[in-house]
């Protein structure tokens, strides 16, 4: 901790499925394929999350579809699908992981096999369906023996008995009916919050939820049971929202994607090439409330691939991420810097010519609380060798410093061990030889 700066004990990072941010930021005005503008109601609650957090004005998806949103949202690639997430250290749940968390999901959109595989914990909808959803509980193989991932199996189980009974109260395809889908995701996700903060406060965590029906209504009930589906979520958020700031857990708002209307009395899509282009389709929310992140409007344009990223900063993580191509939002006056050494030994961090921090006995290291301002030198010295690495961290740079054997300070010497020298001069005698018989040629002619 290179200055103190507050770290939350967790994140409860909120996925709700086909929700442009068009429809609820008051800086926007939706409009229709027809280029009609459409008519939206304040929404009160989801409207003072975005006026007391962090919000991104402008934020686009790469990929307006389900499998691609989560998937780009989680690996910061703005090309990824459900097999990149597999792809190891591509996630925010496998650098979370490297780091003593524990990863929950609830799912009821959005559950690729490869999404539920990165959870020591999930409760999906393996059927997709609000008619008759099919609830099913997974835990990994290292979650079998942990006490709180059994306990957090057992609620889930016992919330999954719950909705096909609250679902049988209301008519199928009744706005009843979605409301209830969505409001069971966001109880269930309140209940595990409450348990970790009880049973387990010292464990971290990342609880992902995913709501679905917002999509769904789109596409089944036009577009004022999109509308209606919203104005629901902004009435049950709150719950959630509350117990996460009371036990000190990241709260982060956002979407896989937005919604498009051809007309205000259309049914809506996002995928196909009719509405993949629209704005409404393509912008997303994304609202933070977290420990040192100041209330703020950054009204940059930014990219969903920039958000994964931007959740390992909120838990001072260090970006490991493999194939993210995104960039890191400016949210917080900090930044945080990994540090992995090819063996163990000692590291040293500078800046402006000053010595502020060190450690040893270690190969992995993490520096909290630097000043996004400076520029600083972190220097690795191996304990076996006495080998020197060092590199330089330009402002803002939030990054996992990976040394190996080809990545010190001897680098640009590394040409003179005897494998190059040997190497060098076949080439050079290969050169000699062809050119000798490119000129007894030219003679001979």
């Amino acid at each position: 901790m290179v200055n103190p700066i507050p770290t939350p004990s967790g994140m409860v990072l909120v996925i709700v499925d086909g929700l442009g941010a068009p429809y609820i930021y008051a800086e926007h005005t939706p409009y229709s394929l027809d280029g009609k503008s459409l008519q939206v109601p304040y929404f009160h609650n989801l409207s003072i999350l975005g006026t007391t957090g962090a919000k991104i004005s402008e934020i686009r998806a790469p990929q307006t579809y389900t499998e691609a949103g989560h998937s780009v949202l989680v690996t910061g690639n703005s090309q990824a699908l459900s097999d990149t997430v597999s792809v190891p250290m591509s996630t925010i749940y496998d650098v979370a992981h490297d780091y003593g968390y524990l990863a929950f999901g609830i799912m009821e959109k959005g559950d690729s096999s490869s999404i539920c595989a990165e959870h020591d914990v999930i409760v999906h909808d393996a059927s997709n369906s609000m008619n008759n959803p099919g609830l099913v509980v997974e835990s990994s193989i290292t979650a079998s023996s942990d006490i709180v991932c059994k306990d957090i199996k057992r609620i889930m189980e016992q919330q999954a008995l719950k909705l096909p009974i609250q679902l049988q109260e209301s008519k199928q395809t009744s706005q009843e009916r979605y409301n209830i889908y969505d409001k069971w995701a966001l109880e269930t996700a309140s209940q595990v919050v409450d348990y970790m903060a009880e049973e387990a406060p010292e464990q971290k965590y990342i609880l992902t939820v995913n709501v679905g029906a917002v999509d769904a209504a789109g596409h089944y009930r036009k577009y004022d049971g999109y509308i209606g589906t919203i104005q629901s979520l902004d009435r049950d958020i709150i719950p959630l929202y509350q117990t996460c700031m009371e036990n000190n857990i990241a709260f982060i708002f956002t979407a896989d994607h937005g919604m498009g209307f051809t007309t205000s009395d259309s049914k809506g899509g996002h995928q196909s090439d009719t509405y993949s282009g629209m704005g409404e389709t393509q912008m997303i929310p994304f609202v933070v409330h977290a420990p040192d992140v100041p209330t703020q409007v950054l009204r940059e344009e930014y990219n969903q691939q920039d958000i994964a990223s931007t959740i390992l900063s909120i838990l001072n993580l260090p970006n490991g991420l493999r194939n993210s191509d995104g960039i890191q939002m400016p949210l917080k006056e900090h930044i945080t810097l990994g540090v992995h050494g090819p063996s163990p030994g000692a590291v040293e961090l500078w800046t402006e010519g000053k010595l502020i921090t060190q450690a040893s006995n270690d190969e992995n290291y993490v520096f909290i609380g630097l000043d996004r301002e400076k520029n600083y030198t972190v220097k690795f010295i191996t304990d076996d060798t006495s080998e020197i690495f060092q590199k330089e961290i330009e402002p803002a740079s939030e990054q996992l410093v990976v040394f190996n054997k080809d990545t010190s300070d001897s680098d640009s010497n590394q040409y003179w061990k005897p494998r190059y020298i040997i190497g060098a001069l076949i080439i050079i005698l290969i050169n000699v030889v062809g050119l000798v018989y490119i000129r007894k040629i030219l003679k001979d002619d």
